[in-house]
């Protein structure tokens, strides 16, 4: 009995071990960041392409990482790997190109062999790259200061680049760089969107524009179609490290919150997911690389060498995994609060508004209720306004004395006789009235900086002939 439980326990621990072997056999850590990383379509195979030697992988094989020499290198040591040397993910060999276009390079037998006759052309930077028909083809890009409307192709019968000729008389899309694209090589269709462009030529004022329209091309044909354009919500910018997965599209969108897109843009399906916990364990800056034979991706994520030095680690991890982060993410960051947000924001935002409008017509309000004070002096018939003293004349002073005691209001008769001098004509009365009543205004005006008179006339609406002067109530006259 005990010799049975002792061999079932031994089983487990060796079978534990085995599986903690494997697990660390599938990751490869490098030291250098001289390395390209590929999968060969034909066997399935997990490749990292170092400087001196290559590294094999396949799950079905067991022994982990392999390394062996190169029986043949041709790659030129001017190229600076990985970041300027491409992998071509859905072509039929193990392919590479420069970046920029120019040279072509095919890993096979255990070599590396320089394919075309070209130079290093610097002409398309960021292009979107794809094989058709066992054909190399890249689209726009950057390079010479412009992006490029066209595309090239690589003939496989001269080794060389040309300009794949488009059908005449149609509107062509902008040049562009970080394009989203999709290949349906059944139907020879090259889907492409998004990206970004020079918003004014010649380098007037530089500034990138990101596009957001829809296009399909047919390889067929050579014509383009627009399908339309990605709503502003859903725009996207500044993609990284694309890689493709059954039928779909992942990149990075790098910004102040990273987030892993997934786009299918010939079902037109849209996903973004954001992922500041996940982007350095799932999607990381230097490639991603997908399989097809295992539904694995192949990813390189920097950490440390086995002497604690900076170094990078290569790891394959199942589709299903990023998917299930990227679930898990959605959920983490797109909870009921923040589903809801926006409407408690709403809300906040109204009842904001609601008192602060409040608040000001009460100031308002108060405001008008505070009526300027004008104080006059009996004693030294003086008025004052904010300690500031009105200049009145003699005559003014004793008109305003009249008028505040009388309860601030007299009619014009009274006004007349209060300032008769002796025989006057009536003209003349009122022509003096006038000039006191301009005068006192004026000088009001001039000293306190109120805008509104100090001393109104009001007209009888029934006869016109019939006027009474008085205070303005918007001012108290205090004693």
């Amino acid at each position: 009995m005990f010799r049975n439980v002792f061999i079932c326990c031994l089983s487990l621990i060796l079978f534990i071990s085995e599986i903690t072997c494997q697990s660390r056999n599938q990751s490869l850590i490098l030291s250098s960041d001289q390395f390209n990383i590929a999968v060969d379509p034909q066997n399935g195979d997990y490749i990292v392409l170092a400087k001196d030697s290559f590294y094999l992988f396949n799950l079905s094989v067991s022994g982990g990482w392999r390394s062996y020499k190169y029986k043949k290198n041709d790659l030129d040591t001017v190229l600076n790997q990985p970041v300027e040397l491409n992998f071509i993910h859905n072509a039929k060999q193990v392919l590479f190109f420069s970046g920029g276009g120019g040279h072509v390079y095919l890993f096979k037998d255990s070599s590396i062999l320089r394919q075309d006759k070209s130079f290093l052309q610097k002409n398309q930077f960021g292009a979107a790259s794809f094989e058709f028909k066992d054909k190399i083809i890249l689209y726009s890009g950057y390079g010479f200061y412009s992006y490029k409307p066209y595309m090239t192709e690589f003939s496989d019968k001269t080794n060389e680049w040309f300009l794949r000729p488009y059908a005449s008389n149609q509107y062509l899309p902008k040049g562009r760089q970080a394009v989203v694209y999709q290949i349906d090589k059944k139907r020879g269709y090259f889907y492409m969107s998004s990206g970004y462009t020079l918003n004014k030529p010649y380098f007037e004022d530089v500034e990138n524009l990101d596009l957001n329209d829809v296009w399909r091309f047919d390889l067929n044909t050579n014509k383009w179609k627009q399908l339309g354009y990605i709503k502003d919500d859903r725009r996207i910018r500044n993609l990284r490290f694309p890689f493709f997965a059954m039928g779909n599209f992942y990149a990075i969108e790098k910004g102040p919150n990273n987030a892993v897109v997934k786009i299918n843009i010939a079902d037109n399906l849209f996903e973004k997911f954001k992922t500041d916990h996940l982007v350095d364990q799932s999607l990381v800056e230097y490639g991603t690389v997908y399989n097809a034979k295992d539904e694995n991706i192949l990813l390189v994520i920097k950490g440390k060498d086995l002497r604690d030095k900076p170094g990078f680690v290569i790891r394959i991890v199942p589709l299903k995994e990023l998917e299930k982060n990227l679930i898990i993410s959605k959920k983490y960051y797109f909870t009921v609060f923040d589903r809801l947000w926006p409407f408690v924001l709403m809300i906040v935002v109204l009842m904001s508004v609601v008192f602060f409008n409040k608040a000001f017509k009460k100031r308002k309000n108060n405001q008008r209720n505070e009526k300027p004070v004008i104080h006059f002096n009996l004693a030294e018939n003086e008025f004052t306004f904010s300690e500031i003293k009105i200049p009145f004349e003699d005559e003014q002073i004793q008109f305003l004395h009249y008028l505040v005691e009388n309860g601030g209001e007299i009619s014009n008769n009274d006004l007349l006789d209060f300032i008769k001098k002796g025989q006057e004509s009536l003209d003349t009365l009122k022509k003096r009235k006038l000039k006191l009543i301009m005068d006192i205004n004026q000088i009001f005006k001039i000293c306190t900086g109120l805008s509104k008179p100090f001393l109104l006339e009001l007209k009888d609406d029934n006869d016109r002939r019939y006027k009474d002067y008085l205070i303005n109530p918007i001012y108290e006259v205090r004693m």
